[in-house]
């Protein structure tokens, strides 16, 4: 298992991909804060949001770090769809023929980069927000536990949807229908569902990592955090198990 975790590291190591995606994530946690600082109490005067200094407001700044958790979504479904398109992963099973060992490690190691990917992000969304908030005069002293457990659920949600991004690439090991129909059911479909159906959006995987990273929404409630955070390991899980069943079932040439 060692060895075959090794190689997963290495594999991510030796190509751009990676760096491509944390720039991503940098770049659209950067994004969110600066304009979620800039318009939260803009919009909270119109019934949409929640004011700067307040508790809801800071953590919705903070949470910003997982704005692109997506990304980490996408290198999962590469990570193993992408050996099936470019056929190296053939050779990987041949190196070992226990395929659930195989689909073990890369779910080890993309949860892992999901927890680096969002400990960077977080590291800097802290950096551009605790100076900012002090400025503007929001006190962060007496809401440190909620920042920290803030970047807490960000972290697990990331290490989560990397575990998720796996188990879609074995399922769907056409990456390109893989990523795209992903993205659009994440990213759409169900945040379109969180924002306008919260009832029915929370029980789904973005409500769950919404829910995770303590995410405030004015129209409705998400589940609690500790809830969140079972129903989006339940999901992972899920998608490891089916993950491990069909790459061990299914003929891959």
């Amino acid at each position: 298992m060692g060895r075959l975790t090794a190689g997963e590291l290495l594999k991510l190591r030796t190509t751009r991909m990676p760096l491509a995606m944390l720039a991503g994530m940098l770049g659209l946690a950067l994004l969110a804060v600066v304009a979620g600082i800039l318009t939260a109490d803009r919009v909270a005067e119109q019934g949409q949001g929640f004011l700067l200094d307040t508790d809801e407001g800071v953590r919705n700044i903070v949470r910003s770090a997982g704005s692109g958790m997506f990304f980490v979504l996408v290198l999962g479904i590469l990570g193993f769809a992408g050996e099936v398109r470019h056929k190296t992963i053939s050779s990987t099973f041949l190196v070992c023929p226990n395929r659930g060992r195989v689909v073990a490690a890369k779910l080890a190691v993309y949860a892992l980069v999901g927890l680096v990917f969002a400990a960077v992000s977080s590291a800097l969304t802290l950096a551009v927000a605790v100076p900012w908030l002090s400025i503007e005069g929001v006190e962060l002293g007496s809401r440190a536990g909620d920042v920290a457990l803030t970047v807490l659920g960000v972290m697990i949600a990331s290490a989560l949807y990397g575990m998720i991004g796996v188990g879609v690439g074995a399922l769907v090991p056409n990456q390109i229908a893989a990523v795209t129909v992903s993205l659009l059911w994440l990213l759409i479909v169900e945040g379109l569902l969180v924002g306008l159906l919260p009832s029915v959006g929370r029980w789904l995987p973005s409500g769950a990592a919404a829910a995770l990273t303590g995410a405030a929404i004015t129209n409705g409630e998400l589940l609690p955090m500790w809830a969140g955070g079972l129903l989006l390991a339940a999901y992972g899980l899920v998608f490891a198990a089916l993950a491990t069943r069909f790459t061990v079932r299914r003929d891959i040439t």
